[in-house]
């Protein structure tokens, strides 16, 4: 009777080892979980956030002149976007703006800049300085306008000059300035045209005529093949811009504004 008490006990107290034991296993497992789950969820700090987001724009703007690169700095460290208006004769889909737009909205953030674009139709300078279609632009209040001179469109109106554009071009920007005396204006021609005679000569007087006055003049004709290059019809379908001769445009501005 006695050896049975002695082995009934000595059961107990193994069996009370084993069940703490895997008590304190269980016990020392929940608290590894609970401290495991703790850093999986642990949430980012807002700064951190911030800072992982933020794009170098002083990098990306680089090739651009330095009173344009400051106004995208302030744009950003203010967090105000800037008002971008492109005005020009492209309103089809998939256009060399649209392109543009889209690319510089990848490159700079989707808050940096609010993009509108405009188009000039197949108005020509005289017709929107009568119009005054131009003024379209005012409402907008542009920080920076990109502006398509519809060159082709004058060439194509008999007894247009060369004078009357750049005369008309010039009332238009004036009136821009008079309606922000800080705006940022960059001037483009229309698209090229594969065996022109004239035209060329009257995009080269357009350039001539802003660089003179110190305007930036963008030419996307640089992207392009020559103009009597048979490569040009590539590019072109009727002598309009088919959807690669829209890739290569939007290329060269996308290449001035964001530095690789």
């Amino acid at each position: 009777m006695k050896k049975l008490f002695v082995l009934v006990t000595l059961i107990l107290c193994v069996a009370a080892i084993i069940v703490g034991n895997l008590h304190w296993n269980q016990k020392i497992t929940a608290q590894g979980e609970k401290e495991t789950s703790a850093k999986v969820i642990k949430p980012v700090r807002e700064d951190e956030k911030i800072k992982a987001n933020k794009v170098d724009v002083s990098k990306i703007s680089s090739n651009l002149p330095i009173e344009l690169q400051d106004k995208i700095k302030s744009a950003q460290e203010s967090k105000v976007p800037l008002s971008f208006v492109i005005y020009g004769s492209s309103e089809i889909e998939r256009s060399w703006s649209e392109q543009f737009s889209s690319e510089l909205k990848k490159a700079y953030g989707e808050d940096l800049f609010n993009i509108n674009i405009l188009t000039t139709g197949d108005s020509t300078t005289r017709e929107l300085v009568n119009s005054e279609g131009y003024q379209d632009v005012n409402e907008l209040k542009p920080d920076i306008l990109l502006f398509e001179a519809p060159m082709l469109n004058d060439n194509g109106d008999v007894g247009f000059g060369i004078d009357e554009s750049l005369d008309n071009i010039q009332i238009m920007i004036d009136s821009w300035y008079e309606a922000n005396n800080n705006l940022f204006l960059m001037v483009q021609p229309s698209q090229p045209l594969y065996g022109a005679t004239f035209y060329p000569s009257e995009v080269s007087q357009l350039q001539d005529y802003m660089e003179k006055n110190d305007f930036i003049y963008l030419n996307h004709w640089e992207n392009w093949p020559e103009l009597n290059d048979d490569a040009m019809l590539e590019y072109l379908e009727d002598n309009e811009v088919n959807e690669e001769g829209y890739k290569i445009w939007a290329d060269y501005n996308v290449k001035y504004f964001v530095a690789e």
